[in-house]
């Protein structure tokens, strides 16, 4: 059992292991456009990195393989039947075996295969029959100590899980045997692989199979100017001709050019180690270019992650930012508050001109808290429920608005596809909102009573009733000169009669901090109320998380290598 590893100097081995590191770390979690290119190429590498490079960097001492691949009905399977001299492989039009790849080995390499050090994810099984895909092991003493034959699944097979995993065995193999039929071999289907063999140095053998005699001489210079235009010139070509088989096998005339073959590359160490040698080192020099490619599809996933969270902060920002704003320049006080207000302050005569004094004014309070006219329950009322009212609004304009933003982003929309608690507000908000607004109700009730207990406002406020008083702080509470709309007179007049009242009752610097307060503690609330629809966002984001700077450190290990080359 040979083992190459002159490719792979110390500083080569350090990038291989960065690279690995990098690409393992790399997610493409959003639905981008180009998304899907980025998986295949990010799964492509990881499974190159894991089943091929890194056991040989780490020194891992592998037989020699050689990978039988090809397309459906192609032969493969009669072929590598053909070769070991028995049936191991099951062949027909329907193969039962498609997802299994096969593995003929010498019993003495068992040991390798059998610990898992190649296609490590995939369970081991002694028979083709297995219902889930798994390594079939199958030894032979006819094969050559230290080499195996790996039989692929079809590389077009309709189930993409086995092109994968016939890729990936591809990639894990110091050597291929391309098999192809006088038919097929131009076919679309293999030649994308076998350019991607060309760019990594890959050691090629082509098996033409049923080819009829006539057309042997034509079929091989056209199959052989393929494989030079595709960078593969030197790629032996073996013909099969159209031949009854003799018990399920090929005759033995037919396959002893390529058994021989085999044979004396499995046999010659030079030889072997100079496979290795070349597709080792092509497969490492390829990788340079892959992570840059690799790092350009998680840049773009970086890019959108940053777009759908910008747009999330910016949002979100902008309202909790707006709050102080919506509840402090008067809008709250508006419309059935400002009618409540007038029955309340009874200002029939108290606008048109006159100067009623506060000992009026507080008598009017006091006689509709004694019952002979109770105004302040319906003022309190309306300035709860306008303020809810408001605070929804902002709340579920913020949820529409990231909801709209991310619509026009193929990944924000698929995000909002997946998760449908993202298109509206919360089912609870309208609850939510009643019981931050009640809960803030309740708050000033106790700060006036607590306030109500000091000998010095205790008589005013039961002159003016707890209730009264609590809905003149209220409405003082929405209204701040510093947010007020010009030309809003109205309610500026409103709130400067609010403000006297409540110097009155508590005196002027105690009441202009008590309303300060009381608006803090409503803007926490409401803060709280938008900070929760923010939440379904965030933790989405969470869920869909692009590591920071994946692209530049995937860049980063990929010059690396390059230097090192």
């Amino acid at each position: 059992m040979t083992d190459s590893k002159s490719a792979v100097t110390p500083p080569v081995g350090g990038a291989l292991s960065d690279i690995a590191k990098r690409v393992s770390e790399t997610r493409f979690t959003l639905q981008t456009d180009d998304s899907a290119d980025g998986r295949e190429l990010h799964r492509q590498l990881s499974s190159e990195l894991t089943d091929y490079l890194l056991p040989r960097i780490n020194r891992t001492p592998a037989p020699f393989m050689i990978a039988v691949g090809g397309s459906t009905g192609a032969g493969k399977s009669t072929l590598v039947n053909s070769l070991v001299g028995r049936s191991v492989s099951p062949s027909g039009v329907r193969r039962p075996t498609t997802g299994n790849p096969i593995v003929i080995h010498n019993p003495a390499d068992s040991k390798f295969f059998e610990s898992q050090s190649f296609l490590s994810d995939l369970p081991r099984s002694s028979t083709s029959e297995a219902t889930t895909p798994s390594v079939v092991l199958t030894p032979d003493e006819g094969v050559e100590p230290g080499t195996a034959i790996l039989d692929c699944p079809d590389i077009d097979s309709i189930a993409e899980s086995n092109r994968e995993l016939a890729r990936r065995i591809l990639m894990s193999a110091d050597l291929w045997m391309f098999v192809t039929t006088a038919n097929r071999y131009a076919d679309a289907a293999p030649w994308g692989l076998l350019k991607e063999a060309a760019v990594r140095n890959t050691s090629v053998a082509i098996v033409l199979d049923r080819v009829p005699p006539q057309a042997n001489r034509e079929v091989r210079h056209h199959l052989s100017s393929l494989l030079s235009e595709s960078g593969l010139a030197n790629s032996p070509i073996f013909a099969v001709a159209e031949l009854e088989l003799e018990g399920g096998l090929l005759p033995h005339s037919a396959i002893y050019p390529i058994r021989s073959w085999i044979s004396q590359v499995s046999s010659e160490g030079r030889s072997q180690d100079r496979i290795r040698q070349r597709t080792l080192s092509g497969s490492i020099s390829a990788l340079p270019s892959q992570v840059r490619s690799l790092a350009d599809f998680a840049e773009s996933q970086e890019s959108t992650f940053g777009g759908l969270q910008q747009s999330v902060e910016q949002t979100f920002d902008g309202a909790q930012e707006g709050l102080t704003e919506v509840f402090s320049d008067g809008r709250v006080l508006h419309g059935e508050v400002n009618a409540r207000w007038q029955d309340f302050v009874g200002t029939g005569q108290l606008f048109r001109g006159l100067e009623p004094t506060m000992a009026r004014m507080r008598d009017r309070i006091s006689a509709a808290v004694t019952g002979k006219h109770d105004a302040a329950s319906p003022l309190h009322i309306a300035i709860l429920r306008s303020a809810a009212i408001s605070l929804r609004e902002q709340a579920i304009a913020a949820v529409d608005e990231v909801g709209t933003d991310w619509l026009r982003d193929p990944a924000g929309a698929e995000l909002m596809e997946a998760h449908p608690e993202l298109r509206h507000a919360a089912k609870d908000l309208e609850d939510s909102v009643k019981s931050a607004v009640s809960g803030w109700s309740n708050e000033v009730n106790a700060l006036v009573r607590e306030i109500g207990q000091g000998r010095k406002s205790k008589a005013r406020i039961l002159s003016f009733g707890v209730g009264g008083v609590c809905a003149v702080i209220e409405y003082a509470a929405f209204w701040d000169p510093k947010y007020a709309k010009s030309g809003d007179q109205a309610s500026a007049n409103d709130a400067n009669v609010a403000l006297g009242l409540a110097g009155t009752i508590f005196g002027e610097q105690e009441a202009v901090n008590l309303i300060a307060s009381v608006r803090d503690r409503f803007l926490t609330a409401a803060a709280g109320i938008v900070g929760d629809c923010r939440a379904p966002f965030d933790n989405v984001l969470q869920l869909s998380a692009v590591p920071a700077r994946q692209s530049g450190a995937l860049r980063a290990s990929g010059d690396r290598l390059e230097v090192a080359l």
